[in-house]
């Protein structure tokens, strides 16, 4: 089953947009989430992120097939990071993925998608995408 819904947010004053807002209502409506690749501002410093900034590479990351229940994924939006995000899938059994573009389910190995969410953005309110996905 896929579900729909719409969130307008509105943006925080920092100096890129911070994802806390979305960050809380996915933990709220969606579960907790265990690990958070990309480390912005607003995300909890309770919650474990991975991120360059912390040592850590999208490429090849040193963790488990399926290690995280539930991991959070905010990528930057200058192009889609396809091999990124089928290392991070291979760590996640769900992940969110906030882009302005759809991410094929395709690319991720064995995935069933569980959603999506718009999120507006910005003083123009351009639409990003929130998609969750499990595996089957």
């Amino acid at each position: 089953m896929v579900e729909f819904d719409f969130w307008a947010c509105q943006r925080p004053l920092t100096h890129h947009w911070g994802s806390g807002q979305v960050f809380g209502r996915i933990e709220k409506n969606l579960g907790k989430i265990d690990c958070a690749f990309g480390k912005q501002d607003q995300i909890p410093d309770t919650c474990f992120a991975v991120d360059k900034n912390n040592g850590y590479d999208w490429l090849k990351l040193p963790f488990k097939d399926n290690q995280f229940e539930f991991g959070y994924w905010d990528p930057p939006y200058d192009r889609m990071y396809k091999k990124e995000g089928m290392e991070i899938w291979r760590c996640c059994k769900r992940l969110a993925i906030l882009h302005e573009f759809i991410f094929p389910k395709a690319w991720l190995k064995g995935a069933e998608r569980e959603g999506m969410i718009a999120v507006t953005f910005g003083p123009l309110k351009r639409i990003r995408c929130l998609q969750v996905f499990r595996k089957k």
